[in-house]
């Protein structure tokens, strides 16, 4: 009797907390289960504001933005050589778009590197770097390298072209070209690139979604401490469309990318060999992270390290060497060059709550070349992030495994103040 009377009881008071919220009746106040919905929309009966007072973001085109009465409300547009982060503007060395044409600094190079899916699913990766030694012996010589690979197929396919010549300088373009790729720079950060790696090639839209990222929190890393600084920035994430071709045949593609710049008057024959990571998380996050090992034979000396994160809201985050672990699962060595070079990686960030698998299908991705042999490879990265799944694709590049060309070690002896062109 007892569980009867409060089952109807239950049932009146359900009964009238619905008939209150569908009335414009003021006495449905005093119905605690009736939320006023006052949101634009019709589909919830939530009254939670949009944001918290006094809560700093950056919103849409990089304005800074505080919420004010629940709302979100732009703030002044950071000015010149500032940048928004984590809703402040902060002091940057890179001004946009002037450096993101050539400089007249001793090392420079634009970088892009992604992958591209066709309408069966196949996967393709490409890269394009444009290698520029603006004051090296004061030549201005170039290296541009072009490469593909075909994870459905297992190959790889690269192509190394030099060249010679002074650049286009204009500050409010960007234009690269050889005999065997082009690189142009449209409004909006969009860019075209044009690659020829002998039976594959590639004519891409790029467009940049996310912004670019200033590492070293100012733009500015440190280039092993064996030489000076350099000016380093990303856009960590890039919309890809157009066509590859595959024995001249064009396949219609789409994907996303990664590109990096960077310039300055470190010297690059003293660096003994490097590892770098570039990683695009399936919860709109990346990292990148760069080793300088201090150590030809002993790949466990570490000269220096950094890394930055890049969250969901385009913000970024410094991270350190103690912050970072990575431990390679296998080896791989070079028929070519006989280089050995570490393979497929566990990549930890514990303050992320980051442990992943780096992988890569095909073990050849190495770019023999006269300067430097380096291995480029088209990644993939499965964990856990935050006690979820994650996914994501990335590249790896490690260079100094196959030794260093023997004029290169002749600098050794120099010291960097007494180093000069």
């Amino acid at each position: 009797m007892k569980r009867t009377l409060i089952t109807t009881f239950s049932i009146f008071i359900l009964l009238f907390c619905w008939s209150c919220t569908a009335s414009d009746d003021d006495d449905c106040q005093d119905c605690e289960t009736a939320v006023a919905d006052d949101d634009a929309d019709d589909d919830d009966d939530t009254d939670a504001p949009a944001c918290v007072t006094d809560e700093l973001r950056c919103g849409e085109g990089d304005i800074p933005e505080k919420c004010e009465n629940g709302e979100w409300i732009a703030q002044s547009l950071c000015p010149r050589l500032h940048y928004c982060n984590f809703g402040d503007c902060v002091d940057t060395l890179i001004y946009f778009p002037d450096d993101e044409a050539p400089h007249r600094d001793m090392i420079e190079w634009w970088y892009w590197t992604g992958d591209v899916t066709d309408a069966d699913g196949n996967m393709y990766g490409f890269e394009l770097t444009f290698f520029y030694g603006a004051r090296v012996l004061n030549i201005p010589a170039w290296m541009i390298h072009v490469g593909i690979v075909d994870e459905s197929a297992g190959e790889h396919e690269g192509n190394v072209w030099y060249d010679f010549g002074q650049p286009d300088e204009n500050p409010n373009e960007l234009h690269l070209s050889s005999g065997t790729a082009s690189v142009d720079r449209g409004e909006d950060y969009v860019y075209e690139l044009v690659g020829d790696a002998g039976n594959y090639g590639y004519d891409f839209t790029l467009t940049d979604v996310k912004g670019p990222i200033y590492h070293g929190g100012l733009g500015a890393v440190r280039m092993s401490s064996r030489t000076a600084d350099s000016f380093y920035y990303s856009r960590p994430r890039i919309d890809v469309e157009g066509i590859l071709y595959k024995d001249g045949e064009p396949i219609e593609v789409t994907g996303e990318a990664w590109m990096d710049h960077q310039w300055g008057n470190f010297i690059p024959f003293s660096l003994i060999g490097w590892d770098w990571f570039s990683m695009r998380l399936s919860d709109n996050t990346e990292i990148m992270y760069f080793i300088f090992r201090g150590d030809e034979q002993d790949w466990s000396v570490v000269d220096m390290a950094l890394g930055t994160y890049i969250d969901e809201n385009g913000d970024q985050t410094i991270l350190s060497e103690d912050e970072i672990i990575v431990e390679y699962y296998d080896i791989w060595e070079s028929s070519v060059t006989e280089g050995v070079y570490p393979q497929n990686w566990n990549f930890r960030v514990p303050g992320l709550d980051l442990d992943v698998d780096i992988t890569t299908g095909i073990a050849d991705q190495e770019m023999p070349n006269f300067f430097w042999n380096y291995w480029e490879g088209m990644m993939n990265v499965e964990g856990m992030k935050d006690g979820q799944p994650v996914t994501g694709r990335g590249f790896v590049e490690l260079s100094g495994y196959a030794g260093r060309p023997i004029f290169w070690q002749f600098f050794d002896v120099w010291d960097e103040k007494d180093f000069r062109f």
